[in-house]
C-alpha cells in the first residue's frame, strides 16, 4: 500500500476527475491520468494508475447511468459501441508494441485541433451548431469512433475521439452524458474482464480502488446536482473546452518523453 500522502493525492485527483465526468459525461480518465503520473511518480502508470482509473470509471458510470437512464439514446449507443469495439482489439495489440509517448502526442495534437476548431465555431453566442451531413462526414465520424476504440484499448483514454462523434449526434446535455456513460461502462467492463483473464491486474490495485469508491460515489452525486443547472449552450462550450484541456494534457505528458527519446 502506498504512503498516506500518495493515497490522499490519488483520492483528491480522482474525486475532482469523477466530479467533472459526472457533470460532462467524459474527461475524467484523460485528465486524471497525466495529473496522477506527475503528482504520484511512485505509482506505475500501466500497472497501477490505468487499472485503478478504469475500475473507478466503471463505478462512476454506473452512477451516471443509474440517475439518468431515461435519457439513454440506445441507437447512438449501439452505433458508438459497434464502431469503437472494432478498434479495441488493435488497441490491445498496439499497447504492447507501439511507442506510447508518440501515440499520445499524435492523439493530443489531433484532439487539440478539433477542440480549437469547434470552439471557434461556437464563439458567437446563441448560434446554432449545424451538424455536417454527407457520406464523407459520416465516414470521418465513424473513423473517429474506430480510432477512439484503438486508443481506448491502449490507454483507456479514447474518450476525446468518441466525444467528437457524440457532440454531433447527441443534441442535449442529458442525452450526451448518459449515453456516453453507458459506452464507457461497457468498454471498460470489457477491458477489465480481459485484464483479469490475462492476469494483468496486480493484487494491490483492488484495495487502492476500494479506497476511492466512496469518494467516486460522492463525486457522482455532487456532479449530478451541477449537471442539471448548466445551460445547454454553456454545456456544449464546456465540452469543447474540456476536449482542449485533454489535448493539452496528453501533449504535456508525452512531448518531453518524445524529445528525450530523440536525443538518446
Amino acid at each position: 500500500m502506498p504512503e498516506l500522502q500518495v493515497v490522499v493525492i490519488l483520492v483528491g485527483v480522482i474525486f475532482m476527475a469523477r466530479w467533472l465526468e459526472s457533470i460532462m459525461g467524459f474527461g475524467g480518465t484523460v485528465l486524471a491520468l497525466p495529473a496522477l503520473a506527475i503528482l504520484t511518480p511512485g505509482l506505475h502508470v500501466t500497472e497501477t494508475l490505468v487499472p485503478v482509473l478504469a475500475l473507478g470509471n466503471i463505478v462512476c458510470c454506473i452512477g451516471i447511468v443509474w440517475v439518468g437512464h431515461k435519457d439513454l439514446v440506445w441507437k447512438e449507443y449501439g452505433i458508438i459501441l459497434l464502431w469503437a469495439i472494432l478498434g479495441l482489439p488493435l488497441g490491445f495489440w498496439l499497447a504492447g508494441y507501439a511507442p506510447e509517448s508518440i501515440l499520445r502526442l499524435i492523439l493530443g495534437a489531433f484532439v487539440l485541433v478539433v477542440a480549437v476548431a469547434n470552439i471557434a465555431q461556437m464563439w458567437k453566442p446563441d448560434t446554432e451548431i449545424e451538424i455536417p451531413q454527407g457520406a464523407l462526414t459520416r465516414f470521418l465520424l465513424r473513423l473517429a469512433l474506430v480510432i477512439g476504440g484503438i486508443v481506448h484499448g491502449m490507454f483507456t483514454t479514447g474518450g476525446p475521439l468518441l466525444v467528437i462523434y457524440a457532440t454531433k449526434a447527441l443534441r442535449t446535455k442529458g442525452l450526451f452524458r448518459v449515453t456516453l456513460g453507458l459506452v464507457w461502462l461497457t468498454l471498460n467492463t470489457i477491458m477489465v474482464a480481459g485484464w483479469m483473464l490475462d492476469g494483468r491486474i496486480a493484487a494491490h490495485v483492488w484495495p487502492l480502488t476500494g479506497i476511492t469508491v466512496p469518494f467516486i460515489i460522492m463525486a457522482v452525486i455532487v456532479g449530478d446536482h451541477f449537471h442539471h443547472r448548466i445551460p445547454e449552450v454553456l454545456f456544449r462550450k464546456a465540452a469543447y473546452v474540456l476536449l482542449l484541456l485533454a489535448g493539452v494534457s496528453l501533449i504535456w505528458k508525452s512531448l518531453p518523453q518524445v524529445l528525450q527519446a530523440q536525443w538518446i
